[in-house]
């Protein structure tokens, strides 16, 4: 996993903002109507089933089960937020 250096700056901000030690961005998947999304939150502290990866001095929760989802991705940011780019989607579509 990678992130560009203006998402970088931005979610040093936030985390700076939730004023918790040891607190880092939890990268989660959720049952949405058409499958599972990967959600980004931030979290006072490490789950019992994610691993901790350390980019550019920013901690990333990431839950087990991502970790090779997550291999090629990279966390950008735009006029609509973050996005995980590189992002493999299930081949499934409820939308239309």
């Amino acid at each position: 996993m990678n992130i560009t250096d203006q998402a970088a700056i931005e979610l040093k901000k936030i985390i700076a903002e939730f004023d918790k030690p040891d607190a880092g961005i939890h990268i989660f998947s959720t049952a949405g109507c058409c499958g599972p999304s990967i959600q980004m939150d931030i979290a006072q502290h490490v789950g019992s089933n994610e691993t901790v990866l350390s980019i550019q001095d920013i901690e990333f929760f990431i839950a087990n089960d991502l970790i090779s989802q997550l291999a090629d991705v990279t966390i950008e940011i735009g006029s609509n937020g973050f996005r995980l780019a590189g992002l493999q989607k299930s081949g499934s579509s409820c939308c239309g």
